[in-house]
């Protein structure tokens, strides 16, 4: 309870203190009456209960099937445009369906903000790249404009990635503060500068260190996100320390590494065979129908074994991400294992390969319910003491996810 709300101490004065508190009339040695009104006991009420956190998620195929049937069908009318609206109805269908003590969570998000967030960005970054890339190619001999394209490569692949950065900690802002719970909503501070500008050095480290500093770098950016989130006036809490903070997840990431290395020599042995024949009489790869079947069904295997290898480390990383955030003193966990998470990934990517990404929704669905079943909180905290955000978040907010494609439900 904050400071303002605190009852103040009172009470009954003691007889002794009575007397002496009452000024002398000068009526000698009469009896002192008591005060007509004595003080009355103040009213502390009941103190407020302080609450766990019960997480629970009950969507169901039934009722995300006809959002994504819909949803579909106007895609394919409008030519993606509606993607925007429908967005917004898995995005409100999900969170209805997201409980927290039995209150379910609400998304207030619209599809036009999403519409008008893209159409700026593309107006005011995208439109004036491609300008320029047009207007080099039309004015410039090839020679000058390949030599003027590979000397800004670089700085292009840099100014990239700091877009992305600036794109995922904007979309996150904008569908936190479009969340709410018991009419508290969610927000984040902060400096998307700065997220962006990490997310550019850490994939430096990442690439210098041969995949390496990739934990370290995926619960950096992690604890940068949280460090800033809000529920109401009060701050989720996160480690200080980089020290020990991707430990747990590197024996799975190891584990990872060392299948795709091995995997990727593995395919590569494999496309020799496959083409050794034209390579030993020194002519070029006679890519027929055939050879194109058995190189691509090569890499799907390639995929797949990687992608099993990899399972262990997305399922430390989803447990070490809920370990290091904390909310008032609640803290978080995951029962996330290899196992049940490798049957949620292996049946979405079933269900989007042969929906053609149709069936996006209906896979995002599945990861969502799967986080949240298995979301659990220790401790209790005292809800009602929660004031509502004064910021109410931007006006809009994922025109930039939308453009590098990672602008889905979740």
């Amino acid at each position: 309870m904050d400071d303002d709300q605190k009852p103040t101490a009172g009470g009954a004065p003691a007889e002794g203190d009575r007397a002496a508190s009452v000024p002398d009339t000068g009526a000698g040695d009469a009896a002192t009456p008591p005060p007509a009104n004595p003080p009355a006991e103040p009213d502390q009420g009941p103190a407020e209960p302080r609450e766990g956190l019960v997480f629970n998620q009950t969507a169901t195929w039934g009722g995300i099937f006809p959002i994504t049937l819909l949803n579909a069908l106007l895609n394919i009318i409008t030519l993606t445009l509606w993607r925007f609206w429908g967005r917004t109805r898995v995005r409100r269908y999900l969170w209805s369906t997201t409980t927290v003590n039995g209150t379910p969570l609400e998304y207030t998000g619209s599809g036009w903000e999403l519409f008008r967030s893209f159409v700026i960005v593309m107006l005011v970054i995208f439109l004036p790249i491609y300008a320029v890339m047009f207007a080099g190619q039309l004015l410039l001999p090839p020679d000058k404009f390949m030599l003027y394209f590979g000397l800004a490569y670089i700085p292009v692949i840099l100014f990239f990635y700091w877009l992305l950065g600036m794109a995922v900690w904007v979309a996150r802002r904008y569908r936190l503060s479009r969340t709410t719970w018991r009419g508290i909503r969610l927000g984040q501070s902060g400096s998307a500068n700065r997220f962006a500008w990490a997310t550019i050095g850490y994939s430096i480290l990442t690439s210098i260190t041969l995949g390496w500093f990739a934990p370290a770098a995926e619960m950096r950016l992690t604890r940068m996100l949280w460090a800033d989130t809000y529920y109401g006036d009060r701050r989720f809490n996160v480690p200080q320390s980089d020290e020990g903070l991707a430990g747990p997840t590197y024996g799975a990431f190891a584990l990872a590494w060392i299948a795709g290395l091995l995997g990727y020599f593995a395919f590569i042995a494999a496309y020799m065979a496959l083409t050794w024949d034209t390579i030993e009489a020194g002519g070029q790869p006679n890519f027929d129908i055939v050879l194109i079947i058995k190189t691509y069904a090569a890499l799907l295997v390639y995929m797949i074994v990687v992608g099993i290898f990899s399972l262990p480390y997305a399922a430390a990383l989803l447990r070490r991400k809920a370990q290091i955030v904390s909310f008032e003193g609640v803290t978080f966990s995951i029962k996330a294992n290899t196992f049940s998470l490798g049957w949620v990934y292996a049946v979405n990517f079933l269900i989007i390969a042969f929906t053609l990404g149709l069936g996006l929704p209906i896979a995002q669905m599945r990861l969502w319910r799967y986080i949240f079943k298995r979301l659990e909180a220790e401790g209790e905290i005292d809800i009602a003491s929660i004031r509502q955000n004064a910021d109410k978040g931007p006006k809009s907010g994922e025109g930039l996810a939308d453009a590098f494609d990672i602008g889905n439900v979740i």
